[in-house]
């Protein structure tokens, strides 16, 4: 099946409106015209389309148009909202995202803490919520807020860019010291329920056929071809990667923040005035923890850039993302080192590192395998698409390793990049 053909049966689909109900709409007009500051307004029409130019590998898109009257106003107003759903197209994806919970844990995330937070700064980061249904939600379109998206997000991020992601993040981050200062609460005490791994765990798939794939690339790897570092990979690695499920809980020795957990290029979005200067805004939530802010800087850099560029800007951006992050705290009358001092900053960024470079390596599979190939597969083929994201990509990976040169560069050096990690640390102090 090709793209216009896809798109012409995702339109005849989902062309309709009993995604959400007219009751449901007028409830979500309500509210805009609330926060507006306007006394009221009658809808008059209500229409849900497909987003048609995004691919999203867990949910499905569409935009919510809502046509109203003011009143005493005779001409119709527009807003234009985002939708979004399980994906129905593709069952197996479907079936994936409901056993593991991520749209009820994105929705819950909306319903009962992001609105809040966000009231804490008046930098965007995310958007308001309206609409929160078991398999669907309905928010603010970033696109109309002022933000952009990236052209190409498969593209390396440069400095700036990267900035603009740890102040959004460092934004976000201060928003949840104080609420949890505001509310005498903490949010892993709150939302426990709600803010579990749903990724780095030994029972998701995704996850472990990614450390399946990413070993066999590593023994293939020029640079550990003696029989010690062969044997190493084999008999000690796996169990010294299986440390990286302990770094993404809660933690008993540095402060926890609320986090993104899926900071990629897809999921963020610039602002087009000032597109670097001002913080990023975030979208898909469905990953998000109760951890050490350095889960969200670690996977910002190491996810962004290639290892060896991240190597010459990461002292500065920690620098800067820490500056802002005191700011947004000073701005509510608290002062960022009762929570995180830089020093700790620093430290937990050194003992987490390892989260940074697996994920890393593990994400390059999905994220950074050449051109279309996933896009095509999950359009024209989307029982490979799952088998391949959720079951197994090993044999894919490494024949991708051995057709194409960027991306097996690109591996090659991720790899090396943990290694360098796990050899200093477990290696050659034996």
């Amino acid at each position: 099946m090709n793209d216009k053909q896809n798109n012409k049966d995702l339109i005849e689909r989902h062309n309709r409106h009993d995604l959400v109900t007219r009751e449901e709409c007028e409830e979500i007009l309500e509210k805009i015209l609330k926060e507006q500051g306007i006394a009221g307004g009658q809808l008059k029409e209500c229409e849900i389309v497909p987003e048609l130019s995004t691919i999203g590998y867990l949910g499905e898109y569409f935009h919510l148009h809502l046509r109203y009257q003011k009143a005493e106003e005779n001409e119709l107003s527009h807003i234009r909202l985002f939708v979004k759903t399980k994906p129905y197209q593709n069952p197996d994806m479907s079936d994936f995202i409901e056993r593991s919970g991520m749209l009820t844990k994105e929705a819950t995330l909306y319903q009962k803490l992001l609105n809040e937070l966000k009231k804490l700064t008046p930098n965007i980061w995310c958007a308001q919520c309206y609409l929160v249904k078991p398999d669907l939600f309905v928010m603010q379109n970033i696109l109309d807020l002022g933000y952009k998206p990236m052209k190409d997000s498969s593209v390396f991020l440069n400095k700036p860019q990267i900035c603009s992601i740890l102040k959004g993040l460092a934004s976000m981050h201060a928003c949840s010291v104080g609420y949890e200062k505001k509310n005498q609460i903490k949010i892993g005490d709150q939302l426990k329920d709600v803010l579990y791994e749903v990724t780095v765990n030994p029972k998701v798939v995704w996850y472990t056929a990614g450390i399946k794939a990413v070993l066999a690339v590593a023994l293939k790897h020029p640079n550990y071809q003696s029989e010690p570092l062969q044997e190493f990979i084999k008999s000690r690695l796996p169990s010294i990667l299986d440390t990286v499920y302990d770094m993404v809980n809660p933690s008993t020795k540095y402060n926890n923040v609320f986090c993104h957990r899926d900071v990629w290029g897809g999921n963020v979005f610039f602002a087009k005035d000032e597109p670097y200067s001002k913080g990023a805004a975030f979208v898909d939530f469905q990953l998000c923890r109760y951890s050490p802010a350095a889960i969200d800087v670690l996977m910002t850099l190491y996810m962004s850039i290639k290892p060896s560029d991240r190597k010459q800007i990461e002292k500065e951006c920690h620098e800067i993302y820490y500056q802002q992050f005191k700011e947004e705290l000073s701005r509510m009358s608290l002062n960022a080192e009762d929570f995180m001092t830089y020093g700790e900053f620093e430290n937990s960024l050194k003992d987490l590192a390892l989260f940074g470079a697996l994920y890393n390596c593990i994400a390059a599979t999905i994220l950074r395998v050449p051109g279309d190939y996933l896009r095509d597969m999950k359009l024209n083929r989307p029982d490979d698409f799952h088998r391949y994201t959720n079951v197994d990509r090993t044999d894919e990976v490494l024949e991708l390793v051995k057709i194409d040169v960027n991306f097996r560069d690109y591996m090659l050096e991720c790899i090396d990049d943990m290694m360098e990690l796990v050899l200093r640390d477990y290696f050659y102090k034996e």
